[in-house]
């Protein structure tokens, strides 16, 4: 009875080791076709979303090219973009200096400065001749260098070697 035990068991292993192995080749054989499957799914997935976005941008291009057909918005197009003027039209052109503030538009708050700053230094900013241009902090700047004078003169201030009155 043992024999047939071990020959029963024997028999099980072995169907399982076959088993396993038909598995294993299973596996490997559908493991490539289902990888591209799934890379071909993303791909698909992609050029929907590519061919959605082209279409967009041919709608956008026929709505131009509807526009374009209307000699108005030509007319309007030429006269905003080169500057152009119908016959009889007097033509003129405001050019600012380059450091010139520009205006606030209405409608934007320009009730507080953006930093801390009291209301005159802003105002002073304002009229100064950069405008654009915050104040350096004194901790930046440069010392100024010590003019110098004629020969024998010491800058005011410094030590006289001769001492007092000398």
């Amino acid at each position: 009875m043992e024999l047939r035990s071990e020959q029963r068991l024997g028999f099980t292993a072995r169907r399982a080791a076959v088993l396993a192995a038909v598995v294993c080749v299973l596996t490997l054989t559908i493991a490539g076709p289902v990888r591209t499957y799934f890379a071909q799914r993303t791909e698909m997935q992609q050029l929907s979303a590519s061919e959605a976005a082209l279409r967009r941008q041919i709608a956008d291009l026929e709505q131009k090219k509807g526009k374009l057909a209307d000699p108005a918005y030509v007319a309007a197009q030429a006269r905003e973009r080169l500057g152009f003027v119908m016959p009889g039209d007097i033509p003129f052109q405001v050019q600012l200096p380059p450091t010139a503030a520009v205006s606030p538009q209405p409608g934007d708050q320009t009730g507080k400065p953006a930093n801390n700053e009291p209301w005159y230094t802003a105002l002073w900013h304002t009229i100064a001749d950069a405008p654009h241009l915050p104040p350096a902090p004194p901790s930046e700047l440069p010392p100024a260098p010590a003019e110098p004078g004629p020969p024998g003169s010491e800058p005011p201030g410094a030590p006289n070697p001769a001492g007092p009155g000398g």
